[in-house]
């Protein structure tokens, strides 16, 4: 299981990157298999850049290794090719990983604004800026009281929306770089800006992140997940189209996804035994679809 993983390595001073909102039950090789990404994802890269080798049974049965210990092995990147592939490929029997140096020094920043367009504005302006942090994710009010419900670490519930972030690496630059993206936010609305003062709490802040789609069971006990990427200048204009055609469809939405990559993931929220929702639903869910490709991005 990823998360165990990064537990064994921990005390040996490193992790495993990819970090999937699922972390706590997905495994190495449905990471390979999905190239799953997550919040750190923005800095660290998704699961290809964390795979050296692969041994997979082919079709066929004939066991075969992809990619290799060597710094740059040799023929045709065939790991790259199989990482993604859905298990359609082959079946993946181990799995050798890239682990990742801890990190010297961590600062997450929590920011609230009035509405998710002031969030995704500032998310455009901090890696405008030149600053990339390690995660950059977006909440809006619905999934924000539905996860603070649940983990009751004083996410605010009046927000409109909050940006979590996290900048890593060498104490000074750190410290720099978390204040700069308090000034920008505070230049883009932000209402309020707090740094977790210990390990634990940040760790309570990403628990609601990460937990959040199993929190949205306390609004309905169906939803309906779309992944798209736009690009970070058109996020906000098409955050307000996802509303908007949520409510021409009768149907309640909340979002909550990697802003720093223009990663979309708008849930669209229903009750399975209502007659003919899912008509509405599956129209909603390729309308959002369609405003996606419009807005230049594509399907993640």
């Amino acid at each position: 299981v990823n998360l165990d993983l990064t537990k064994h390595l921990t005390p040996l001073g490193y992790h495993f990157a990819p970090d999937p909102s699922s972390q706590q039950v997905c495994t190495i090789g449905g990471n390979v298999g999905n190239n799953s990404g997550g919040p750190h994802c923005l800095a660290y890269g998704v699961t290809n850049a964390h795979i050296l080798a692969i041994e997979v049974v082919l079709a066929d049965g004939e066991i075969v290794t992809l990619g290799g210990l060597d710094a740059e092995p040799s023929g045709y990147d065939l790991r790259g090719v199989f990482i993604g592939g859905e298990g359609m490929l082959g079946i993946t029997t181990k799995v050798a990983v890239r682990i990742t140096p801890n990190p010297s020094s961590v600062r997450t920043l929590l920011l609230s604004f009035d509405t998710p367009r002031d969030a995704a504005a500032t998310v455009s302006a901090v890696i405008a800026a030149g600053i990339v942090p390690a995660a950059m994710e977006v909440m809006d009010q619905g999934i924000t009281i539905a996860v603070e419900n649940y983990v009751n670490v004083g996410y605010p519930r009046d927000a409109g929306a909050v940006l979590l972030t996290e900048v890593d690496g060498l104490p000074d630059g750190v410290d720099i770089d978390a204040q700069r993206i308090s000034d920008i936010g505070r230049e883009h609305g932000a209402t309020d800006v707090r740094q977790a003062a210990s390990d634990e709490e940040r760790m309570l802040l990403w628990k609601g992140r990460k937990t959040a789609f199993g929190a949205v069971a306390q609004i309905a006990p169906n939803y309906y997940l779309h992944g798209t990427v736009v690009p970070r200048s058109k996020l906000a204009d098409t955050l307000e189209e996802v509303y908007r055609i949520a409510d021409e469809h009768d149907l309640a939405v909340v979002n909550v996804f990697h802003a720093g990559d223009g990663n979309l993931h708008p849930l669209l929220l229903f009750n399975g035994q209502e007659p003919g929702i899912y008509d509405r639903v599956h129209a909603a869910g390729a309308k959002i679809v369609e405003a996606s490709l419009a807005a230049g991005g594509v399907l993640s």
